[in-house]
């Protein structure tokens, strides 16, 4: 937990012990040279948890928007059996779920609240599962010939979602890759005589990525002037 939630949590005594590197000293009264040389490491902690749960506030809307994409999805482009298209609505639902638990535990402070990094870090790791579980639709709903735009789509939507909505670029990539992967070996494995949609489909989701990345930037250059 970092200095600015043990202070959030009432506890100074036990963020000024624990300074720079994180080790705990012995406990000492407080004098105001230690204190003034804090500020800096708290303002920058403050600036990084206030960026770290903007990130997490945004998953609700994420969740949202791949709600409504899934749907679109199983009533526009789908043309698998039931059963497939019911595992891959399962395995996707699973995914939004546990965003929201994500969300849930990121924000609640009884009895105790989770540490903004570890809850972004379980975020990640959950939007790497719903990448596989949305490109596991590759195979499973997607028709064997899809349109261009479809598969593109299939691809790019979700993914702009992201990265609009969660300003996370290890998150975007965690959730993009494996969807433009799995989208791509589809594409390899039923259309052999256009493989250069395969190239466009990594194409696409290298272009999320980078534009991820650039607004991150934007993002914190604009917050560290500030």
């Amino acid at each position: 937990m970092s200095h600015t939630e043990i202070l959030a949590a009432g506890d100074p005594a036990r963020a000024a012990q624990i300074f720079h590197d994180g080790e705990a000293v012995a406990a000492r009264p407080v004098c105001a040279p230690a204190a003034l040389a804090m500020l800096p490491a708290l303002h920058h902690e403050a600036g990084r948890d206030l960026y770290l749960r903007r990130q997490l506030a945004s998953t609700p809307q994420f969740c949202i928007a791949l709600m409504l994409a899934s749907a679109a999805v199983l009533v526009w482009g789908a043309q698998a059996s039931l059963a497939a298209e019911f595992t891959w609505a399962t395995a996707v639902f699973l995914g939004v779920a546990a965003l929201t638990h994500n969300h849930i535990r990121g924000f609640a402070r009884s009895p105790r609240q989770v540490a903004v990094t570890q809850t972004v870090r379980e975020l990640r790791l959950v939007l790497l599962y719903l990448g596989f579980a949305w490109g596991s639709g590759a195979f499973l709903v997607l028709p064997q010939s899809p349109a261009l735009v479809l598969v593109l789509a299939f691809v790019a939507v979700p993914g702009l979602a992201a990265a609009a909505m969660l300003k996370d670029e290890l998150g975007v990539i965690a959730f993009g890759l494996p969807v433009a992967l799995l989208t791509a070996g589809a594409v390899c494995l039923t259309q052999t005589t256009r493989p250069w949609i395969a190239g466009a489909i990594l194409l696409t989701g290298v272009s999320i990525a980078g534009f991820s990345m650039l607004q991150c930037a934007n993002q914190r250059r604009a917050q560290d002037l500030h």
